[in-house]
C-alpha cells in the first residue's frame, strides 16, 4: 500500500521525467488573475473552452523576476493583455508539488505568436465572408441624405464614445441631431456576443443610420471586431452601419463588411455633421432657386393680368355702349306692354279677391264651428271622468266601512291584538305573553300557555253553542 504523498511525489518524478524540465509554448484564455504583478507573486486561472464548454482548466503561477520582465515586454499593453477573457500564448514550465498540485510557472508571454495568431483568425474570417459576399451587402444598403437619429454602440466609458457624443451633440448644426446609446462591452471573448445584442436593439429602434465606435489601442485589443459571427450579423443588417474603431493606422474586418468605415469615432461624428450641413446647405439652395422662380413666376403673371386687364377695360366699354343702347329699345317697348299688361293684371286680381272673399268667409265659418266642437269635447270627457271617479270613491268608502275592525266585531267576530296592535297570527307570539281578545261584548285579557302548531291540510272545525 502507497501512502499519499508517495504517490505525489511518483507524479512529481514522473512528469519531470515527461518534461524533462524544458518550457513549453502554451495558448489560453485567462479566466482569473490576481493583481501585483511584477511586485508579488500572481496567480491565473487558465482555461480553455470550445463551444461554451470548458475543455481543460489549470493554475499559472507568474513569480516577481518574470512578472517585472513580462510588463516590461508588454509595456501599456499588459494591462489590456493579461486581463479577464483575454487569450495569451506564453512560455511555461510544468511542475507538480505534492501540496500544491500541478501548475505551471509562467516565463514569458510570447506577443510574437499571439499576434500571428490574431492575424491568421483575421484572414480565415476574411476568407469565409468573401465566400459569401458579404463585404457588400450593408453597401448596398441607400444612405439617408440627412440622418438626425443615430443608434450609437460601444463602450460608455471610453473615450472614443465621449468624443462621438461631444462631436454630434455640441455640434452647433441647425439640424439636431438625436442619438441613442446601446452599450456593449469592446474588449476581450465575450466582446463579439455583447455587441451582436447591442446591434440587435439598435436595429429594433428603427434609426437612420447605427454607428459602431471603440477609441484606439493595440491590436490584440481590437481583435473582436475580426470576429467572424459579429462581421456577418453587420453585413446582414437592414440599416446601414458606420465604424470609427481603433487609430488610423488600424483596420478590422468589421470595418470591411460595414456601410463606410472611418479611422477614428471622431471622424464619424465629423462625417455625419458634414452630411448635416450639405444637406442644410442644399436645402437652403434649393429654397432660394425655389424662391427666385417664384418670383419670376408671379412678375410673367402680373404682366399677363395688365394686359387682360387693359383688353378686359376695352371690351366691357364697347360691350356697356350697346347694352345701354338695347335698355333703351326695350324700355319703349316695355313701356307700352307694361300698360296694357298691368291692366289686365289688375283685373285679374279683383276676380282673385273676390273669389278669395266668399271662400274665406265658408271656411272661417267651418272652422269656428269645429273648434266649439273640439273646445267642448274635453269637458265632456271630464265630467265623465270625475263623476266615474267620485262612483268608484263611494263603492271604495262602502268597502272600507264593511271591512272596519269595528263593524268586524259587531258581525260576531273577534280580533286578537298585541301590544296594542291587530295580529292574525302566533308568529312572534311567546308563552306568557299577555293578549287581548275584542268581541262586541267587550275585551277579554288572556296569558299564552302554550302554543299548538295546527297540522297541515288539516281543516279546523268550529263548534258553535
Amino acid at each position: 500500500m502507497y501512502s499519499l504523498s508517495q504517490v505525489a511525489s511518483s507524479i512529481r518524478q514522473a512528469l519531470a521525467r515527461a518534461t524533462a524540465n524544458r518550457s513549453w509554448l502554451i495558448r489560453a484564455e485567462i479566466l482569473k488573475i490576481s493583481p501585483g504583478l511584477g511586485q508579488k507573486t500572481v496567480y491565473v486561472d487558465l482555461v480553455e473552452e470550445a463551444n461554451g464548454d470548458q475543455r481543460a482548466k489549470m493554475r499559472g503561477v507568474i513569480w516577481p523576476s518574470n512578472g517585472a520582465r513580462i510588463l516590461e515586454a508588454l509595456g501599456n499593453d499588459a494591462s489590456t493583455i493579461l486581463a479577464p477573457g483575454s487569450e495569451m500564448v506564453f512560455t511555461a514550465r510544468i511542475e507538480f508539488h505534492e501540496r500544491y498540485g500541478l501548475s505551471l510557472f509562467i516565463e514569458n508571454v510570447d506577443l510574437r505568436h499571439m499576434l500571428g495568431e490574431m492575424e491568421r483568425r483575421k484572414q480565415a474570417t476574411v476568407s469565409r465572408l468573401q465566400e459569401l459576399g458579404a463585404f457588400e451587402l450593408n453597401k448596398r444598403l441607400p444612405m439617408p441624405a440627412a440622418p438626425q437619429r443615430i443608434a450609437l454602440v460601444g463602450s460608455p466609458g471610453t473615450s472614443g464614445f465621449r468624443d462621438f457624443i461631444s462631436k454630434t451633440l455640441l455640434h452647433p448644426s441647425q439640424r439636431r441631431i438625436h442619438v441613442q446609446a446601446f452599450a456593449s462591452s469592446v474588449q476581450g471573448t465575450a466582446a463579439p456576443k455583447g455587441l451582436i445584442e447591442a446591434l440587435q436593439a439598435a436595429e429594433a429602434s428603427a434609426p437612420d443610420l447605427v454607428v459602431l465606435v471603440r477609441g484606439g489601442g493595440s491590436k490584440l485589443d481590437l481583435d473582436c471586431f475580426n470576429d467572424f459571427e459579429l462581421c456577418r450579423h453587420i453585413s446582414l443588417m437592414g440599416i446601414p452601419v458606420w465604424t470609427g474603431i481603433g487609430h488610423e493606422s488600424d483596420l478590422v474586418v468589421a470595418d470591411l463588411v460595414a456601410h463606410s468605415y472611418w479611422k477614428t469615432p471622431t471622424d464619424v461624428a465629423d462625417s455625419i455633421v458634414r452630411l448635416l450641413e450639405i444637406a442644410t446647405s442644399d436645402v437652403s439652395d434649393i429654397a432660394s432657386l425655389l424662391q427666385q422662380h417664384v418670383i419670376h413666376w408671379l412678375e410673367a403673371q402680373q404682366r399677363e393680368l395688365d394686359r387682360f386687364g387693359s383688353q378686359i377695360q376695352w371690351s366691357s366699354q364697347a360691350i356697356v355702349r350697346s347694352q345701354i343702347n338695347s335698355l333703351r329699345e326695350l324700355e319703349m317697348q316695355l313701356g307700352w306692354h307694361a300698360e296694357r299688361w298691368l291692366q289686365s293684371k289688375h283685373q285679374e286680381v279683383n276676380t282673385l279677391c273676390q273669389l278669395v272673399e266668399r271662400q274665406s268667409k265658408q271656411t272661417l265659418l267651418r272652422q269656428s264651428t269645429e273648434l266649439n266642437q273640439w273646445l267642448a269635447a274635453p269637458f265632456r270627457r271630464a265630467e265623465q271622468q270625475l263623476q266615474y271617479q267620485k262612483e268608484q270613491l263611494a263603492s271604495m268608502e262602502s268597502s272600507l266601512a264593511a271591512l272596519h275592525p269595528e263593524r268586524t266585531v259587531k258581525r260576531g267576530f273577534a280580533m286578537m291584538s298585541r301590544k296594542g296592535e291587530i295580529i292574525a297570527d302566533l308568529t312572534g307570539v311567546k308563552v306568557d305573553e299577555e293578549l287581548k281578545i275584542h268581541t262586541r261584548t267587550g275585551i277579554a285579557i288572556v296569558t299564552v300557555q302554550s302554543i299548538e302548531p295546527l297540522a297541515k291540510n288539516k281543516k279546523t272545525k268550529i263548534q258553535t253553542p
